[in-house]
C-alpha cells in the first residue's frame, strides 16, 4: 500500500516535534520555542531579538514573550545597544549555557537513537533524503518570504 507523501511528512513532523518537546521538558524547558532559542544562542553566541525571530521564523512580539520567560528563568540575558536602544542583544547566562549544552546533548543522543533504529544499510539513503528534504524546506521558506515581502 502506497502512503500519501504529504501525510507522511506531516506525521513525521508531528512525531519528531513531540519527541523534542518531551526531551526539552526533561531538561526543564517548558516549550519547544524556548528550546529553539536556547540552542540557537548556544550555537551562535549572541544575536539580536530580531535576528532570533527571523531565524526561527516567528513574530517578534511572540518571540519577545518567550525570551522574557527565559530571562526570568535566568537563562538568557538581554542588553540594549548603546547606539540604538531598540536593538536588544541576547546572550546565554552561565546557567543558560549549561542548560543549552545539556539540552543539545540530549537532542543529539535522541537523533542518534533514531538513526540506530534504521537498518545500517539504509542509513546513507535516509541521510541523503533528509539533506534533500532540508534543501526543499529552505527553498520553500525563501519562496514564502519573497511572496510575503512582495505583497507587503
Amino acid at each position: 500500500m502506497t502512503q500519501d507523501p504529504t501525510g507522511l511528512l506531516r506525521h513525521m513532523t508531528r512525531l519528531h516535534t513531540a519527541l523534542q518537546q518531551k526531551t526539552a521538558k526533561e531538561c526543564g524547558i517548558q516549550s519547544l520555542a524556548r528550546c529553539q532559542i536556547l540552542t540557537l544562542l548556544e550555537r551562535e553566541d549572541s544575536r539580536t531579538l530580531a535576528e532570533v525571530s527571523r531565524e526561527l521564523g516567528t513574530d517578534k512580539a511572540w518571540m519577545s514573550r518567550n525570551v522574557e520567560a527565559l530571562v526570568q528563568d535566568g537563562l538568557v540575558q538581554k542588553q540594549s545597544q548603546a547606539l540604538d536602544r531598540r536593538m536588544v542583544m541576547l546572550t546565554l547566562t552561565e546557567r543558560g549555557q549549561t542548560q543549552a549544552q545539556a539540552l543539545n546533548g540530549k537532542l543529539s543522543q535522541q537523533s542518534a537513537r533514531l538513526l540506530d533504529r534504521i537498518p545500517a544499510e539504509e542509513q546513507a539513503d535516509v541521510l541523503r533524503a533528509l539533506e534533500l528534504l532540508i534543501g526543499a524546506l529552505e527553498a520553500e521558506t525563501r519562496a514564502q518570504e519573497a511572496v510575503a515581502c512582495s505583497s507587503a
